[in-house]
């Protein structure tokens, strides 16, 4: 297995050559999801880095002397402005084995381009050793689920059908309404055959020929004077 300090420049040197400079603590919290994605897909850690619950996240001392290391070996800072090391830093990159060069690679992908609060968030809460461990235990990565794949951090929703159940009670309602119109729906039905039929229009004729002009009402109009208006309320 490379040792532990390797892979930590091989990290160093994907995240160059992906345009990105980690901060310490960031590059750390990658240290340690690598160390995760790789149990995650083979059942052991890429390092041998002892990790433990310190302060608020994952951090080891041998994680610092690495990170210390890197930082005399290729002259720089981490507290560094991105665009200085960029320019003037160049890591070679160790032979580290095809699947931690892989998870690398996905890593830096996957966060480098994000908010830096998400990384935190998900390396405390989306990790086994992290959520099982009291302040201060050794990271217990036994925890972590061999699925032979890279975990999702950020799956993909899955689209759902929306699914609305009426209540029983205004289902109830809602088909006594229906019944209700069907039966009137007929009703009128057969109300249109009725005046449509022969009977119905002889019965008319007759009608009409027994009201003759007389028939229709006559109109009814008329006029109030404003003096007789004004003695509505008179006694």
């Amino acid at each position: 297995m490379p040792a532990s300090l390797e892979i930590a420049e091989a990290l160093l040197a994907a995240c160059l050559h992906a345009d990105h400079k980690p901060g310490k603590i960031q590059f750390t919290k990658y240290l340690y999801l690598l160390d995760y994605c790789h149990w995650h897909f083979t059942g052991s850690k890429a390092t041998s880095l002892a990790w433990k619950f310190y302060h608020f996240g994952p951090w080891c001392e041998e994680a610092e002397t690495c990170l210390a290391t890197l930082s005399n070996r290729y002259a720089f800072g981490w507290r560094e402005e991105e665009a200085v090391i960029l320019r003037s830093v160049e890591v070679a990159t160790p032979p580290v084995g095809l699947t931690t060069k892989s998870l690398i690679e996905k890593i830096v992908a996957q966060f480098k381009d994000r908010d830096f609060n998400v990384l935190l968030d998900v390396t405390y809460s989306q990790t086994e050793p992290m959520v099982k461990a009291q302040r201060g235990d050794l990271l217990d990565f036994s925890t972590v689920p061999v699925t032979r794949t890279m975990p999702e951090f950020f799956p993909e929703p899955v689209p759902t059908s929306a699914t609305y159940q009426v209540h029983p009670e205004r289902l109830q309602k809602m088909e006594a309404f229906r019944a209700r119109a069907e039966t009137l729906k007929e009703k009128a039905k057969q109300r249109m055959q009725f005046r449509e039929s022969e009977d119905y229009q002889q019965a008319l004729g007759m009608v009409a020929e027994e009201l003759g002009t007389y028939g229709k009402l006559p109109e009814i109009k008329g006029e109030i004077t404003l003096e007789a208006a004004n003695g509505l309320g008179a006694e």
